[in-house]
């Protein structure tokens, strides 16, 4: 079988990339990119105009796939979960890092795991409901309790809570992770899912200020940090979206609807609380006085629910009367 492999990136390209960029849920308490921003540009201007290898034709033999488990850009080219119907399989990987880990020996890890078990329920539900209101059937098989192939567990030599927001090793080392340890198609065809999400959760420190995120794959011009990253590196994507969650952050537990906000992420949705290329500070303004209640606006409120805006970029619907009136960024689906 043929594929094209395309590892020519021009400095054009690449300038369209960095201006559309998008980096989902990774926002500091002042809605800033802060170091993360900072270091991307200046990587990009130290490589601006490098010449990359030619695009290049290459012969496999068959669907690698199959025999591995490893999933592939090319069977997977807008990410692993882009169209929110149907099967999708939640994979946890309890993580240890350079500064945390789960001691479930004489810890407290087995409480925090069987707390976090019953806020991702609680999630999941959640998105299964407010989805439904847009006529789209989906359900999300998570629970390890009964399905033993969707928990593992990892180490990662980073610090996750520091620096993932901030390094492209971090983000690497995920991809690697997932890659070695989870047979990804294995797990399709015995659960019969239309897609795949990995849920890497930490046993951060309750003084954390650091926040969760997650890390897409990104289609057209719409690119996400993670393409940013492996096209910089010039190293083939692995099309894997996963979620960095920090179950512990400013001496609360993680809220079930930063678990669904994270989710959504994945289908390439924007933050509505802070001004991006696609969303205008205006309507950053207009959505807080309004008192819009977005779940991607403000994932602690009590009230919050999937509003026009973010169904239109989750691809549940096709058009947005708001969308248009203050002209935001066109989706994705």
């Amino acid at each position: 079988m043929k594929m094209r492999v395309g590892k020519k990136v021009s400095a054009i390209l690449l300038m369209i990339m960095m201006v559309s960029v998008i980096l989902t849920g990774c926002l500091d308490d002042e809605g800033e990119y802060g170091e993360y921003e900072a270091e991307a540009r200046q990587e990009y201007e130290e490589t601006e105009g490098q010449e990359t290898a030619d695009t290049e034709e290459t012969e496999t033999d068959g669907d690698a796939s199959e025999s591995s488990g490893v999933l592939d850009l090319y069977s997977y080219p807008m990410g692993t979960v882009k169209e929110v119907e149907g099967n999708i399989a939640v994979v946890t990987i309890v993580a240890d890092d350079a500064s945390t880990s789960w001691d479930f020996e004489s810890g407290n890890g087995a409480d925090v795991l069987a707390e976090y078990h019953d806020r991702l329920g609680s999630a999941m539900e959640w998105l299964e409901k407010s989805i439904a209101e847009y006529g789209r059937d989906v359900h999300f098989i998570w629970d390890w309790e009964e399905h033993k192939e969707l928990l593992y567990e990892a180490s990662f030599k980073t610090d996750l809570g520091s620096t993932i927001n901030s390094q492209k090793e971090g983000i690497f080392e995920a991809d690697e992770i997932i890659a070695s340890t989870v047979n990804s198609e294995a797990i399709m065809n015995s659960l019969n899912a239309d897609g795949i999400v990995y849920f890497f959760a930490v046993n951060s420190d309750p003084k954390s200020t650091n926040v969760s995120c997650s890390f897409d794959v990104g289609s057209g011009p719409e690119r996400s940090m993670k393409d940013y990253w492996y096209m910089m590196e010039d190293k083939e994507e692995p099309p894997y979206e996963f979620l960095v969650l920090l179950l512990n952050h400013r001496n609360e537990f993680i809220h079930s609807s930063t678990i669904a906000h994270e989710f959504i992420h994945t289908l390439s949705v924007p933050d509505l609380y802070a001004a991006s290329d696609m969303i205008p500070q205006d309507f950053v303004d207009y959505a807080w006085d309004s008192k819009l209640t977005d779940i991607m606006q403000d994932d602690e409120e009590e009230g919050a629910r999937i509003t026009e805006v973010t169904a239109y970029y989750m691809g549940l619907i096709d058009h947005s009367d708001m969308v248009d009136e203050w002209g935001l960024g066109r989706s994705t689906h």
